[in-house]
């Protein structure tokens, strides 16, 4: 048909409040994922023994967000931190993180402080060698890290610009155009509903297949001396994905078997699979967290390849059009983020998303 022929605009756009909705509300079971998840713990613990290594009873660090088990900030403590402040802005976590810091027998008593408070809000006795900082988001931006690390930079930290100083030393963000199989379930007036809220799913949930390969389109530095202000922010140029015609057929394989799985019969089960794989729901993002100056102790929240894992980050879908678009292998979709950050920690960052999709004749 002619149509195919037009290429097509999409835009989306919402306001991060779950980026900080964590900040006032506890969640026992959200940090007990946290801290269970072994891609995240483990490398952590590693990169802070690491830094303290051989500087023993030398560094003081800095832990913002220390959670409920004030779980790096023992951990700094036990490699030889001289002095650990562990900063957590929810009173309930901070009354646990102080029980918890009381019951480590082991750590000399006032080696950590635990301090109730945001960090921007705050004043430090003296400035620090290491600032941990676990506060990354399904959109590595979106719990408004970028703020909290320019204040750090800026008050906290003896050698700013230096990536040693930070763990993590830097934290992206990868996306990918999506179909989803249970896009047409949230068709008009759920669609509506939704009110532009994207949907955050289990990085297991293979309803979410990605059309072609994840690109990078965040990449924050914590040693970066320019990390953008409040305001607006144009984390990447506009990036461009060709639908890959491997993946349309291994998607469309998968929602085959799994379409049989729940007893549908086979025709349908064949055409339903193939105009999933066939579809463009929008856009998926999610986080990775480089914590060394090598590059060697990496935290993905999806494979490389974007592919499904186990992972307390979820992955977030931004739906692009209340019901899925047609593609087809070799489509180009051209999509401009934009960002806008707030002016403090509690004030939500706001997303827009403007994509273009270019028919393979075109």
């Amino acid at each position: 048909g002619v149509s195919a022929e037009i290429s097509s605009r999409f835009a989306s756009g919402w306001t991060a409040r779950d980026g900080v909705s964590f900040l006032t509300n506890f969640n026992e079971e959200a940090y007990g994922a946290m801290r269970d998840d072994t891609r995240r713990t483990p490398q952590f613990v590693k990169a802070i023994r690491q830094r303290f290594a051989g500087k023993e009873g030398k560094l003081t660090m800095l832990d913002i967000g220390t959670g409920p088990f004030a779980l790096f900030a023992l951990v700094a403590a036990r490699a030889g931190a001289k002095k650990v402040y562990a900063i957590e802005a929810n009173p309930d976590a901070a009354a646990r993180a102080r029980a918890n810091v009381a019951k480590a027998t082991d750590i000399e008593p006032g080696t950590i402080e635990v301090i109730e408070g945001f960090t921007s809000a705050l004043k430090l006795p003296e400035k620090v060698d290491v600032c941990c900082a676990e506060i990354i988001g399904v959109i590595a931006s979106e719990e408004n890290c970028i703020n909290t690390i320019r204040d750090a930079q800026q008050r906290f930290l003896k050698d700013p610009s230096n990536p040693e100083s930070y763990i993590p030393v830097s934290v992206q963000t990868y996306a990918a155009p999506v179909s989803y199989a249970l896009h047409p379930v949230l068709a008009p007036p759920r669609f509506e509903r939704l009110g532009g809220q994207p949907l955050r799913v289990n990085c297991r949930d293979r309803t979410v297949q990605l059309l072609s390969d994840p690109q990078l389109v965040e990449d924050i530095k914590f040693s970066d001396p320019k990390l953008p202000a409040a305001g607006r922010w144009s984390a990447t140029p506009p990036v461009e994905f060709v639908v890959s015609s491997d993946r349309v057929y291994a998607n469309e394989k998968a929602y085959y078997t799994a379409l049989l799985k729940e007893e549908m019969k086979d025709d349908e089960a064949r055409k339903v699979a193939r105009e999933t794989a066939e579809s463009f729901s929008g856009m998926a993002f999610w986080p990775r967290l480089v914590l060394d100056t090598k590059g060697e102790l990496i935290v993905e929240s999806r494979g490389p390849l974007g592919e499904h894992q186990k992972s307390h980050w979820q992955t977030l879908v931004s739906l692009m059009n209340p019901t899925p678009v047609p593609v087809s292998a070799g489509s180009v979709i051209k999509v401009e983020p934009q960002t806008d950050l707030g002016q403090d920690i509690l004030q939500p960052v706001k997303y827009t998303l403007q994509a273009e999709i270019r028919p393979v004749s075109a």
